[in-house]
């Protein structure tokens, strides 16, 4: 235990040295990403957003016993959906809100491989808690977390929580609108620092003057660095292709550095192939649904509503 104690010890001060050496231009780096990820990002139309407001109004109604208050938010929340589908009918998956989480690792390849020989020791040794600690640490990204709403789904469920509340079954309404909030989606995706960083030191190097030829070997040397740690840390595979290519394209240029100098269709063919592989490795999403055993029993309720519903129907053509 006092083993496992004093590795931790030194692994957390590895990683907080390097992490406590940020540098200024790093951090306006991953802030031109975020803003430049934030113009692309589309605001969901002003009626969704007025619609998602009054259904939280009617929630809020709901739990204060407030019946005619939620009937007149659902009413308000429906026509606002209507609205929005009438003046865009292809709405589908509407992005609501993005999120931004940065974990930023300036570890050195030897650290890194350091941190990495150690945990295969405490995995070995079965020590779990202490393989999750290293590892999270050793995150070197920017974190996108984007939640949008189902049209096809959410809009639905605010005609049924009225219906529900017309007939007398508050209960029936709120369980509704949790199945509702349920089908929200969330997609996860993440820009690896390593490859963004990577990325810029070329640029650098490629907009250098050609009689600055130590300089610009200096940053395509910490290019490539940047590309081993990429790999390093599972962002991309040094067997892979693309990363084969880069390696040798920047070994290239730094050849012709030395000669001629004659570098300009090396280096966009570089600048296009780093672009590439940063926008293959982030491109990846992941979307999860969130189900509970409240949404399974929301479910079978919803159901059940709707057959009395149905049934209701009959009767009056009857």
């Amino acid at each position: 235990m006092k083993k496992t104690i004093l590795l931790s010890t030194i692994t957390a001060g590895l990683l907080f040295t390097t992490i406590l050496q940020a540098k200024t231009d790093s951090k306006i780096l991953i802030t031109n990403q975020i803003k430049n990820t934030q113009k692309n990002f589309k605001k969901a139309p002003k009626e969704i957003i007025d619609a998602l407001n009054a259904t939280s109004f009617a929630i809020q109604s709901l739990q204060h016993n407030k019946i005619d208050e939620a009937k007149k938010q659902f009413k308000i929340a429906t026509e606002k959906f209507d609205l929005a589908l009438k003046n865009n009918p292809s709405l589908d998956i509407v992005p609501l809100d993005e999120q931004f989480a940065v974990s930023e690792n300036l570890a050195s390849i030897k650290t890194i491989n350091h941190l990495l020989k150690e945990s295969k020791e405490f995995l070995n040794q079965h020590q779990f808690n202490n393989v999750i600690a290293i590892l999270s640490h050793l995150k070197d990204e920017v974190d996108i977390e984007i939640v949008s709403l189902p049209m096809k789904i959410f809009p639905i469920a605010t005609k049924d929580a009225l219906k529900a509340l017309n007939k007398g079954n508050s209960k029936i309404a709120m369980i509704i609108m949790k199945k509702a909030y349920s089908t929200f989606i969330i997609e996860n995706s993440v820009i690896p620092l390593p490859l963004l960083k990577a990325q810029d030191l070329i640029n650098d190097a490629s907009n250098l003057d050609k009689t600055k030829k130590d300089e610009a070997t200096k940053l395509l040397n910490e290019a490539e660095k940047e590309l081993t740690r990429a790999t390093l840390l599972g962002y991309t595979n040094k067997y892979s292709l693309e990363y084969k290519g880069l390696v040798s394209s920047i070994d290239n240029i730094k050849k012709e550095i030395k000669g001629k100098n004659v570098v300009e269709k090396l280096y966009h063919k570089l600048k296009t192939d780093v672009a590439s592989l940063a926008h293959k490795s982030s491109a990846a999403k992941k979307v999860t649904r969130y189900e509970d055993k409240e949404n399974i029993k929301a479910n079978k309720d919803t159901e059940k509503f709707n057959n009395e519903a149905k049934e209701d129907e009959a009767k009056k053509i009857k």
